[in-house]
């Protein structure tokens, strides 16, 4: 089993041609990106901006392309680099320390509830 996140993404798949090349055609610009950044100290972030692009874009069927190319089992570990995270919470929910155990890395919060919905918004 391999875990593709932000410490080995580079080395596993952005070094390797072959396996760029087995990816969809809309990834070739974040490869590129990553490419220059290597090339240009000066945009180093650029690269780095990349590889979470990459990581954040991947879906199922990428992950089968990745599967294939590696025989065996990808598990992607997604970083949320947003700045701001919203979630809605239906009132007769059960579940709702679930959704909010999920929410990782914000420091600040607001809530507000209508009649059906209680609603929170998670800001950096």
């Amino acid at each position: 089993m391999i875990y593709l996140n932000f410490s080995n993404v580079e080395e596993l798949v952005f070094y390797d041609r072959e396996l760029q090349q087995r990816l969809p055609g809309h990834m070739f610009s974040l490869f590129e990106q990553w490419r220059l950044a290597q090339r240009v100290p000066f945009l180093r972030e650029l690269g780095k901006q990349a590889i979470l692009d990459f990581l954040k874009g991947l879906d199922e069927d990428h992950v089968a392309v990745l599967e294939e190319y590696f025989e065996d089992k990808i598990i992607v570990e997604k970083l949320n680099y947003s700045i701001a995270q919203n979630i809605r919470i239906p009132l007769n929910d059960v579940t709702l320390c679930r959704e909010l155990c999920a929410v990782e890395g914000f420091n600040y919060y607001s809530m507000w509830r209508d009649e059906d919905f209680l609603y929170i918004s998670f800001w950096r």
